[in-house]
This record gives C-alpha cells, sequence and structure tokens, in this order.
C-alpha cells in the first residue's frame, strides 16, 4: 500500500504497545513544544532584562521571561479596576478581529447575526496562526474527543473484503466499546503565493478500542491512520448571503494498519470548501481515488461512501455546537447513506461533554462496506471551532 504508516506494528496485537503509541501522539498533538532553543542565554547571576527576553526564540519561555521581569501578578493587584479595563479593551484588537461578534452569539434572538460564523472562524484562523508562532508546537486539525462508552446494535463479527475475501475475530465482540479520536496537524511552508496560502501536515487517528472485553485482554478491534498533506488558502469571498472561507486540496491516505485479510486502505486526492452563513458553516469535501491495481483490498469502497462528504456545523451559542455529516454514493440503483450526528456542551471549564451517532458505512476502514448504527457519550477535547 502506498504511504502505508510506520504504526502498522499495531497489527501484531500487542495491545500494550498500541495504548502507548496512541497515548505519545495525543501528547505530540497537545503539549508545547520541549526543549526549545533560544538565541541568547543571560549571564548567571545577573537578573534579566526585558531585552534578554525579546532574544528568546520560544514563544512558552519568551512569555515565562517577561513574566519573571515584570511579575504580572503583582502588577495586577496593584492596577486600579479602570486600567485593568483600559488595557484588556485596548488588547482586543490585538490581532485585529475582522469582525465583532460580542453580544450576539449567545442570545439566539439577535438581530444581525450575517456574520457570526464567519467571526468565529476568522477569530479561530488568528488563534491558530498565534498559537504556532508562539508555541511553535502542534495545532488541533480535526474534532478530538474520547468516548469512553459506545453502544454499537450489531457489531460486525466477520469482515468481508472482495479480494481477501472474509475473515473472523479470534474472540466474540461485545456491543459496548470505547471509541476515540486524536488528529493534528502542523504548518510545513506559510506564505505561498502570498500570506493567505499555507502547506500542512495532517494526522488523525481514530481507534475503536474493546474496552469492556475483559475476557479477552481489552483488544484494539480496529485504529484507522489518515496523514494526509494539503494546501490552504483563505479566499475571503463574499458570494451570495454568505461568505467562501478557505479552500483546500491535498493528497490523503487512510489505513487501517493491518496485514492481510484485514488490511485496508485507499489513497485520494481530496479538495474541500468551508462556506460560512449566520450560525453555519458548511463544508463540502469532493475526493478522487487514486488506483491501487492488482493488491487493492477494498476496490469497491466508493460504492459505499460516494466521492465525497458533506458537512453541517451549528453554532447554537459560544460553546454548544451542532455538527452533521452525510456520505451518499450518488447512485439511483443501490443508493447508500451514512449520517454522523455529534452535540458538544459545557461540563466544565476546560472540557465539553459530547454525544455521538452514526448510522451507515465507513465509520471504520474494516467495516466500510456494513452499515453500523452507533452511538456514544464522552467528553469533546476540542470541537470544530
Amino acid at each position: 500500500m502506498l504511504f502505508t504508516p510506520a504504526l502498522t506494528i499495531i497489527q501484531q496485537r500487542r495491545h500494550v504497545l498500541a495504548t502507548a503509541i496512541s497515548a505519545a501522539l495525543y501528547t505530540l498533538a497537545w503539549a508545547p513544544a520541549a526543549g526549545a532553543q533560544t538565541d541568547a542565554e543571560p549571564i548567571a547571576g545577573l537578573p534579566l532584562s526585558a531585552q534578554d527576553c525579546a532574544l528568546i526564540r520560544d514563544g512558552l519561555q519568551r512569555l515565562a521571561c517577561f513574566d519573571e521581569v515584570y511579575q504580572p501578578d503583582l502588577a495586577r493587584d496593584n492596577a486600579s479596576t479602570e486600567q485593568r479595563q483600559r488595557i484588556e479593551s485596548a488588547t482586543e484588537a490585538l490581532p485585529p478581529s475582522k469582525r465583532n461578534i460580542k453580544g450576539g452569539l449567545n442570545s439566539p434572538g439577535a438581530d444581525d447575526e450575517t456574520a457570526v460564523m464567519s467571526s468565529i472562524l476568522d477569530r479561530y484562523l488568528e488563534a491558530e496562526e498565534a498559537l504556532f508562532s508562539f508555541s511553535g508546537s502542534f495545532i488541533r486539525h480535526r474534532p478530538n474527543y474520547i468516548l469512553p462508552v459506545t453502544w454499537s446494535d450489531h457489531p460486525n463479527q466477520a469482515p468481508t473484503s472482495p479480494r481477501l475475501g472474509v475473515t473472523g475475530y479470534d474472540y466474540d465482540l461485545k456491543q459496548e466499546e470505547a471509541k476515540y479520536q486524536i488528529s493534528f496537524k502542523v504548518p510545513l511552508f506559510t506564505g505561498l503565493m502570498d500570506k493567505r496560502a499555507t502547506l500542512w501536515f495532517g494526522y488523525t487517528q481514530k481507534s475503536f478500542w474493546q474496552l469492556y472485553n475483559q475476557d479477552e485482554s481489552a483488544p484494539f478491534r480496529e485504529t484507522n491512520y489518515e496523514p494526509e498533506l494539503f494546501l490552504r488558502y483563505q479566499p475571503d469571498w463574499n458570494i451570495g448571503p454568505g461568505r467562501l472561507d478557505t479552500l483546500y486540496v491535498g493528497i490523503n491516505h487512510q489505513s487501517n494498519g493491518q496485514a492481510e485479510p484485514r488490511s485496508r486502505s485507499w489513497n485520494r486526492i481530496v479538495g474541500m470548501g468551508t462556506y460560512t452563513y449566520k450560525r453555519w458553516l458548511f463544508m463540502v469535501q469532493p475526493w478522487i481515488r487514486l488506483p491501487e491495481g492488482s493488491t487493492d483490498d477494498n476496490n469497491d469502497i466508493e460504492s459505499y461512501l460516494g466521492h465525497g462528504s458533506y458537512h453541517a456545523v451549528y453554532k447554537l451559542t459560544e460553546d454548544r455546537t451542532f455538527s452533521l455529516k452525510l456520505l451518499n454514493n450518488l447512485r439511483i440503483s443501490d443508493n447508500r447513506t451514512s449520517v454522523e450526528f455529534g452535540y458538544s456542551f459545557p461540563i466544565g471549564e476546560a472540557i465539553k461533554g459530547f454525544v455521538h451517532y452514526y448510522n451507515g458505512y465507513g465509520e471504520s476502514l474494516i467495516d466500510y462496506n456494513e452499515r453500523i448504527q452507533r452511538v456514544g457519550v464522552g467528553i469533546m477535547l476540542n470541537d470544530w471551532l
């Protein structure tokens, strides 16, 4: 298979190793860059100065240096309320926001909501750029979530492939299992053509864990790996009542990293456009599959998943989001539709609750040609926006 990930060692069913790899990837996706080098080091025994701090390359270390010099906690304690309010108002323009959505997002009955979602997207892209320039670490890509409990109506005990035939598991599948997704990206080149174009490397991993199958040592039933290389451009074109915000084109590989007869994979040229209108974000993602020849494990996958996906995201409030994903093979005979629904809501200061529902094909590669219905609950680490 093209681009098969190094993580195919998980096919040896070393579940402890699989867990360790997943944990490591999660750490990479969310931890700040460690051990970053600086361009200058203060002389031992001498106090730091603001000029010393300005020479530090890494954003997190630079901030820590300025905090050491200026003692922000003490400064805030000694500042008046008027001073703090003035500074907070002034820093709202760093970076400058293209649209102000204050007072409208959390009130569904607001009169003018024409720019709510586009303003959220602007703010997200600005924060994305600032985060990478500040910390140099990986940036979130697709939603990251953990569903400790999911339930499937009929787990597929005998996956099939047109070339490899029927295979089975050496244990009975439980209807209850855990599911999680890890997704991050890193910019490779910025400012291609102009500052609105960026070349990215992205990685998404989705795992299905038979956590409650303790009699069989709680194996990982399926893990899908999805590295991709894509170019993103931000045209910001006003079209109709909304705005065309971003355009993508890239190469995508998806594989379950297993040996025959459970091997499944495909390679695609993928495009995507995002369009915002009021509280809505619409994403259309067409793809063209690259041929694999006689070694193709799933040459009929497009008859189940079609040639694109369609997403709609609705911001009910600042911290409550509905999402919908549709797949359809666009055939009159043997028409197949898949739907994925999500709802995230606040359950604390840092995390959100997440309700997830899937009905259709392609939730996992091993079951791309088997209709699955699944419902799950858990936590959303980061949403679409």
